[in-house]
């Protein structure tokens, strides 16, 4: 479960602009995304484009069984190498050449077919959670890498149609698409979390590809739409307190144990410390025994934590380095856990640098930072393809020119979550570009530092 699931010459073609895919990231450092794109106005009514399926067209039923059908009797779709080959060449295909690419008209058949389906279903519900309870980091999720298979056909047939311009269309497969992703809300882990994150960030990728053709609609109001965070990690954080068993909660209790209940605990985390030290429980246990310095710290630490001197007095060693290991986990998993639901700019920067304690228990919990993290990324994607989208309608009503500043707009703009401050538009050489803060500890990464460049065409 810990395991994260993580053409360069355009053809002009006559009513289809020459947008090829954006260039491949750097090493490091900023990573440059050109966008041409052309003045258009905001829509009216302001709401005539969502991106998330709307009320009336939801259904009673559970999206997730639904989106499983999605491959039923669609082997040669997902599994022919001939499929996937030519997928792959459609996904990096300049849009003028998808084009003229008929085949693509109505691309994956009944397995999309199925996937509008599943999207407007009112109910998200993964039925796995007690399953979770009972197999912890052990449960497998292979359905969760398949459904990433599905948004990659899905992202294939919408790149066909903002190629032919059907923007219509193309609009419902957006929704689609981020309607697969945003039901990864409510798995309970967040590798769960993360892959409804990728798959929303490739559907902002061609979303990017979408604002530039000529005749495209302006989708201003329709990102200022979408919740924020797209993505929240509530369902995961819980799933993640959920995976250790509650018999384990007697290890933080301050009562000393039997001999018979503490080899309890040892069998059933045999599992766990052979996977991840390649030995028993008991052989790791009695390592950290032998090490005085181990032995030293522990009662101090749990002795801090509010075990009674007494008590522990009366624990055994065993007891003592279990109970050590296991609040360890308890005070670190929370340190990280209690920011999910506070903005990234108001964490304290050592948050984000804070050194494990070690353990077994630490070493089998999630790298929570890491999924924040992710999550403001996504943030940023939609907040800068919002911004360049009220770059173009200010333009539009100013004869194809950039805005001064974004003020002048006089549009709801979203502030960097990361930053904590305002956007900003940079102009030069008649270009603008717009770019999000990255994290202190990811300040090179390319992923992080994403640059919209944007040229307008008159």
């Amino acid at each position: 479960m810990r395991c994260l699931l993580l053409l360069s010459i355009a053809v002009l073609v006559v009513g289809s602009a020459a947008i090829a895919q954006p260039p491949p990231a750097p090493k490091e450092g900023p990573w440059v995304i050109p966008l041409t794109v052309y003045p258009v106005a905001e829509p009216k009514p302001a709401l005539k484009y969502l991106l998330l399926p709307e009320a009336r067209d939801i259904n009673p039923g559970n999206q997730i069984p639904a989106f499983y059908k999605c491959f039923m009797e669609q082997h040669n779709l997902y599994r022919s190498k001939e499929s996937i080959d030519q997928r792959e060449l459609w996904a990096k295909a300049s849009l003028s050449e998808l084009a003229q690419v008929k085949s693509l008209i109505g691309y994956g058949g009944s397995s999309t077919r199925q996937a509008d389906y599943a999207a407007r279903l009112e109910t998200v519900d993964w039925a796995i959670l007690s399953q979770l309870k009972v197999e912890g980091i052990f449960l497998l999720i292979p359905d969760v890498q398949q459904l990433r298979e599905l948004a990659q056909v899905l992202k294939v047939k919408l790149r066909g149609e903002i190629a032919r311009k059907d923007f219509d269309t193309a609009i419902r497969t957006t929704q689609t698409l981020l309607a697969l992703a945003r039901a990864f809300e409510s798995h309970p882990t967040l590798i769960g979390q993360l892959v409804g994150i990728a798959i929303a960030t490739l559907t902002f990728d061609t979303l990017e590809e979408f604002v530039q053709q000529p005749g495209a609609p302006n989708l201003f109001w329709a990102l200022t739409d979408l919740p924020t965070p797209f993505i929240s990690l509530r369902h995961g954080m819980e799933g993640e307190r959920a995976w250790i068993n509650k018999e384990f909660d007697i290890l933080g209790q301050h009562e000393p144990l039997s001999e018979a209940e503490v080899k309890t605990l040892i069998t059933k985390l045999n599992p766990l410390v052979e996977n991840i030290k390649k030995q028993t429980a008991a052989e790791w246990f009695q390592s950290q025994i032998a090490d005085m310095n181990v032995l030293k710290a522990a009662p101090d630490r749990l002795a801090k934590l509010g075990f009674p001197p007494d008590k522990l007095a009366k624990f055994s060693q065993l007891q003592l380095v279990m109970a050590d290991d296991f609040m360890r986990y308890l005070v670190f998993r929370d340190a990280e856990m209690r920011w999910t639901n506070v903005p990234i700019a108001q964490i304290p920067s050592d948050a984000f640098t804070a050194k494990s304690p070690g353990g077994i228990f630490v070493e089998a919990s999630p790298a929570t930072v890491r999924v924040m993290q992710a999550q403001a990324r996504l943030q940023q994607r939609i907040d800068s393809l919002r911004i360049e989208e009220a770059v173009r309608a200010y333009a539009a009503a100013n004869e194809g020119k950039f805005p001064a500043s974004l003020d002048l707009t006089k549009l709801p703009l979203p502030t960097d979550p990361i930053s904590g401050k305002s956007y900003r538009l940079e102009l030069k050489e008649g270009k603008a570009t717009i770019r999000g803060t990255p994290p202190a500890d990811r300040a090179k990464e390319p992923a992080f530092n994403r640059v919209l460049e944007i040229t307008i065409q008159k």
